[in-house]
This record gives structure tokens, sequence and C-alpha cells, in this order.
């Protein structure tokens, strides 16, 4: 068979080329819609930092305790987690919690896979109650991070009731 040639159907007929211009009624809409988003993203933003404010002063007072000596340090940890929860969740849910209940729930309300223990649990016990001599800088240390982890990445509890 026989390949068609440009003689047997003539020449071809290009269309003329389509003028551009940003004066057309599509490109309006388009830079109103991303106005409009533009304008969504940042009052999301905003209200973002503004709903997270707390979080940053909470991590940045923790921080300018870090010269005390670290018992002091670690009481401090635990009474700003519990001013944070109470604050977050509720003081009728946060205050009447105490030693693996306390715990529990800071695990609960934890968005990582970081969490307490009930070495922690005990450490704080022996740390306030029975021998504060026997928790060693390293222990203290580790919760005070594990503090300012939990501060930073806790659920909302708009979006989470334990």
């Amino acid at each position: 068979m026989q390949q068609p040639t440009t003689q047997q159907y003539g020449d071809l007929l290009e269309p003329a080329p389509v003028p551009f211009s940003f004066n057309t009624p599509g490109w309006y809409v388009v830079d109103v819609l991303l106005l409009i988003t533009l304008l969504i993203l940042m009052f999301s933003y905003i209200k973002y930092y503004q709903r997270n404010r707390y979080r940053r002063e909470a991590i940045q007072w923790l921080d300018q305790r870090n010269r005390e000596p670290h018992l002091k340090q670690l009481y401090e940890a635990d009474m700003l987690l519990k001013r944070v929860a109470m604050r977050v969740y509720g003081a009728e849910k946060v205050a009447t919690l105490r030693d693996r209940e306390w715990i529990n729930f800071l695990n609960k309300c934890n968005r990582r896979t970081f969490s307490f223990s009930e070495d922690d649990s005990r450490m704080l016990f022996d740390a306030f109650y029975r021998n504060p001599q026997g928790v060693g800088e390293t222990e203290a240390i580790t919760f005070i991070l594990k503090t300012r982890n939990w501060i930073r990445y806790h659920h909302h509890a708009l979006r989470h009731r334990p």
C-alpha cells in the first residue's frame, strides 16, 4: 500500500494563532480565587499561631529554668505539665490526677510515640515524697525533655477529649 502524499490532499491549512491576553474574564476569576485562598491561608495560620501561644510560652519558661538544681527543675516541670493540662483539658479533669493516673493521662493526650513510663511515675513520687536525693540528674533531665515534647505535641482539647 502506498503512503498518501501532500500532492493528493493539497496543502495543510493552519488556523490563525489564538491571541493571548490577561484582560479576559477568566483571569479575573482566577485572580479572585487566588486572593480568597491566600486570605484563608493567612487567617488559618494566624489562628493556629495564636492558639498555640501557650505552648511557646511554656517551653520558653521551662528553658529559662535550666540552670537551677535538677530536683527543682523536675518539680517545676511537673507543675508546668499540670498547668498546661489544666488550661487545655480543664481543671476538673486534671487537678485530681496523681501517680499512675497522671502518667496515663499524659500518655493518652500524646500525639507522638515517646511516652512517660511507670519509672517516671515512681521517680516523681521519690523526688517529691520519699527520697529526693535518690533521683539522679539524668532521670530528671530525661523527664524534663519528655515534658518539653509533651507540651509541644499534645492533642488540643477541641479535637480530642480523653
